[in-house]
């Protein structure tokens, strides 16, 4: 029974804290800490104690003292001092957090957003230039540009416009074009060129 519950128990982590706390200036100590606060906040919000919260941890009462001390500076969590049932006790708001988290989530659409519409804007522009729709497998293999080479929407027009310029249309000889950048991206003042042809590879770059 015991050995069922470990595997399946899980302490519920807010998916986006852990996809953007870099983004906020968070390190991985200080997650730790903001994870502990989001569990105990489901029951409560008064603020633990340091030696609670650095109950089993690598770290000291000091360590989550000046973490904390960091949290409340950069605006990420509130505490406040109030006095109930005659006893003064500190509670602290995780809204701030929250917030941040929103519209740092928010950039994110924006930026993918962003992304999407010049990757159509690529596809639209090769579509003008070669005076035609692009095929499947042409479509595919500029994705692959995208997503597996890491190639940027501009550093692809670069390499079209500069075999367009001498005439050849074929996604394989602008594949080559973009491996030959990449190859000579270290060297000073390189020029623009098209790289040999392999004809001895009866390579066709015309097709």
């Amino acid at each position: 029974m015991l050995e069922r519950y470990m595997h399946y128990i899980n302490v519920p982590v807010n998916k986006i804290l852990i996809d953007k706390y870099g983004t906020l200036g968070v390190d991985e100590r200080t997650l730790v800490v903001l994870i502990r606060l989001m569990d105990i906040h489901d029951t409560s919000d008064q603020l633990p104690d340091f030696k609670t919260l650095s109950a089993h941890t690598t770290m000291s009462e000091n360590d989550i003292s000046k973490i904390m001390e960091n949290l409340i500076q950069k605006g990420l969590i509130e505490v406040e001092t109030v006095k109930d049932q005659g006893k003064f006790i500190e509670r602290f708001n995780l809204d701030p957090l929250f917030n941040k988290l929103i519209k740092a989530l928010d950039t994110g659409i924006e930026d993918k957003k962003k992304d999407q519409s010049e990757i159509r804007e690529l596809f639209e522009y090769v579509e003008r230039l070669y005076g035609r729709v692009i095929s499947p497998n042409e479509f595919q293999r500029m994705n692959s540009w995208l997503d597996d080479s890491g190639h940027t929407p501009e550093k692809i027009k670069e390499a079209i416009d500069i075999a367009y310029q001498n005439q050849v249309t074929s996604l394989q000889y602008v594949e080559r074009i973009l491996n030959s950048t990449d190859n000579r991206k270290e060297e000073q003042g390189a020029h623009k060129r098209m790289p040999v042809r392999s004809w001895l590879e009866g390579e066709d770059v015309f097709d």
